[in-house]
């Protein structure tokens, strides 16, 4: 073996799949294994037209502390519900995870994923009836956000603002133009802001492409101008000055919608009130967030919009002063569209003001959306997280428990199901003369100070109450690392190939004993025959 170089494509394989397959991988089931309880997390991700599967586990680890760990990628034939739960069932089992310990899923909204009858999740029910499905929360929270911009005045208004936006960006000459008028207009670099392109599907995205846009606003405004009709040029300089009959056409459209005070009042109301969900968009993405603080997020969110529902005149007041003030610095005076009485596809609400008109055809029905949508994606996720939030301690204290749904649903994890009541009283006896900013306030934090020996069936109940994912987005962080690896250099990677390849980019911090590495390699390859076949007669 001394001319062996171990170069080759078969060697090269085999050694991913020793490192990513025998080591990581084995390593991470060990440790679910360890915890017991786990909950899986599945997303698809299209990559040069294949269709995979990108599998994830959340479970909580010996030093309680909840993971979230990428599996495995499974290459999709069909996407059908059937399909897909065969692919993971057959996964689970081929790594030795029982389906009798799974106590949680968490996909998007896709039918083949979420139907009770023919979806992912209700076949993964058949054979495990306590793993709860919960719908994404950050995809629900998206859903609110899109059915909400689906009203006539708001859609019109952000194709306008999209329009605007792809004017600039797509054009280096242009966009060259609104940097130059930026870096005149704000002397201080970090300041500065440049307009990003609206994302369709992610808010926290969204809503920053927004704030980039309202800050930029007269800049943009300027830059229209100058490219509409030559205005500004003495100010900065004539190198921006010479465009075609084509960008003067689309400035002055541009610069007519955006300066319109409909376009002005519609957006800083969709500006202001999606506001709110900024924070928690990007909350709702940390693998650490449980389903009961996802619960306690949610209801806070809900309150607010239903206080700002409530206090419409006041708080639209705010609002629309806000686009008065930005309409006056572009020359614009607030004014309403008139009555169409016979037109179907646009609000004709008779109004005494521009005021009036906007809040009761606009933020009205805008609040109205969010709140109802609000409603109706999260009804799920407040039946389950309700169920177990009694047990952290700061909520226990505020109202009164009833654990009976939860012992018997989880009778048979529990050691001594009929000793629940009697060690909750010990459990909530314990922080009772604690002041309230000392209690814990999650399930995640309350794990960290059960004591498994003194509170055995608590600890189990805290331990499912943390294994239950309330997003799956850590099988998208996945899908951004499948997008890296497989490019269109490597379009023709096999799958054990791509899955080993993700298994050692996802955890990259794992060190590698390249002993271990080369005991397991000799030990699956043995290339020498063996000494007694020589000498056997």
């Amino acid at each position: 073996m001394r001319n062996a170089t171990y170069v080759s494509p078969q060697t090269q394989n085999e050694l991913l799949e020793v490192m990513g397959g025998h080591i990581v991988l084995h390593d991470i089931v060990n440790e679910i294994k360890q915890a017991k309880f786990y909950s899986i997390m599945a997303d698809e991700v299209t990559s040069h037209n294949v269709e995979h599967l990108a599998i994830c586990a959340r479970f909580v680890d010996a030093k309680n502390n909840i993971r979230e760990e990428f599996l495995t990628f499974v290459k999709l034939e069909r996407t059908t519900g059937a399909y897909v739960a065969d692919q993971v069932i057959k996964f689970l089992n081929l790594v030795e995870l029982p389906l009798e310990h799974l106590r949680g899923q968490s996909y998007d909204g896709a039918s083949s994923m979420s139907s009770e009858r023919v979806g992912l999740q209700a076949r993964i029910k058949l054979k495990s009836p306590l793993a709860v499905y919960i719908h994404c929360s950050s995809h629900q929270l998206n859903l609110v956000i899109s059915h909400s911009c689906a009203l006539p005045e708001v859609r019109n208004v952000l194709d306008r603002l999209r329009h605007c936006c792809r004017f600039f960006l797509v054009s280096p000459k242009r966009n060259g133009l609104l940097e130059l008028i930026v870096s005149h207009k704000v002397m201080e670099k970090s300041n500065r802001k440049c307009i990003l392109d609206l994302c369709k599907t992610r808010w926290a995205e969204r809503h920053l492409a927004f704030q980039n846009f309202y800050q930029a606003f007269t800049f943009i405004v300027e830059g229209l101008e100058m490219i509409g009709y030559q205005l500004h040029i003495e100010e900065h300089g004539d190198t921006f000055g010479d465009w075609d009959s084509h960008n003067h056409s689309e400035a002055q459209q541009l610069l007519a919608s955006i300066t319109s005070f409909d376009f002005i009042v519609v957006f800083m109301t969709v500006y202001q009130y999606l506001s709110h969900l900024s924070g928690i968009t990007v909350k709702l993405q940390n693998s650490s967030i449980d389903i009961v603080e996802a619960y306690a997020m949610i209801e806070d969110i809900r309150a607010v919009y239903k206080h700002e529902r409530e206090d419409v005149d006041k708080g639209f007041k705010l609002i629309y002063d806000q686009s008065h003030r930005m309409a006056e610095k572009v020359g614009t005076t607030p004014s309403m569209p008139r009555v169409a009485i016979w037109q179907q596809h646009r609000s004709n609400i008779v109004s005494l003001s521009p005021l009036d008109y906007y809040q009761k055809n606009v933020a009205i029905p805008f609040l109205d959306h969010i709140c109802t949508y609000l409603d109706e994606q999260f009804s799920t996720l407040s039946v389950t997280a309700s169920s177990l939030l009694s047990l952290v301690p700061i909520v226990m204290h505020k109202r009164s428990v009833d654990l009976s749904k939860v012992i018997i649903q989880y009778s048979n994890d529990l050691p001594s199901p009929e000793l629940v009541e009697r060690e909750f009283l010990r459990w909530k006896s314990k922080y009772s003369t604690l002041p309230m900013q000392h209690l814990p306030i999650s399930p995640s934090a309350a794990i960290k100070e059960c004591d498994a020996e003194l509170y055995p069936n608590i600890r189990i109940l805290l331990q499912i109450a943390c294994t239950i994912p309330a997003t799956s987005c850590e099988c998208e962080r996945s899908a951004s690392a499948l997008r890296r690896l497989n490019n269109y250099m490597r379009a023709s990677m096999g799958k054990e190939r791509m899955a080993n390849l993700a298994l050692l980019h996802i955890h990259y911090d794992k060190q590698m004993d390249v002993d271990r590495v080369v005991d397991i390699y000799s030990h699956l390859h043995s290339r020498r025959m063996e000494l007694d076949s020589l000498i056997s007669p």
